[in-house]
């Protein structure tokens, strides 16, 4: 029944709809590639703080995350491209059910993936301002304290 649910949705969506969502992904995905660069930054500005400090670990365990997500966002937008040169199986006014049902699915299988890395490199994200905020009131205090 689950199964019957999903071709269900990706029947709604059509093929000006599921070009609009690929666009706004790969949108969302550069603009993340470019975030993700400032976040290494920030982090490596930090470095000496991080070091003199007891976040070590968790930085670590932070920037680990943040690479896993670099991965997984390169490979998603690779992935999106290739989806995205596909949109022309449901335009080209052939009719090949076959194909256009695996394109719906994969286009189904996007929305999930996309969705749950949004969500784990917002996780990633919201970690490494935590961290960040941490050491900016630590080096504050420091200077109140001179």
């Amino acid at each position: 029944m689950k199964t019957y649910k999903q071709e269900k949705i990706t029947e709604w969506y059509s093929a000006d709809r599921m070009h609009d969502m690929s666009k706004n992904w790969l949108s969302d995905l550069s603009f993340i590639k470019d975030e993700q660069l400032f976040l290494e930054d920030l982090i490596t500005n930090y470095t000496q703080k991080i070091i003199d400090s007891d976040a070590l670990d968790r930085a670590q365990n932070v920037a680990t995350a943040l690479q896993r997500t670099k991965r997984g966002n390169q490979k998603l937008l690779t992935a999106l491209k290739k989806h995205e040169n596909e949109l022309q199986i449901m335009v080209d006014g052939k009719d090949e059910l076959e194909k256009e049902n695996k394109y719906k699915s994969d286009h189904q299988e996007f929305t999930k993936t996309i969705s749950s890395f949004y969500f784990d490199y917002k996780a990633v994200k919201f970690e490494i301002f935590e961290l960040v905020k941490q050491l900016m009131k630590t080096d504050k205090q420091e200077h109140l304290l001179k």
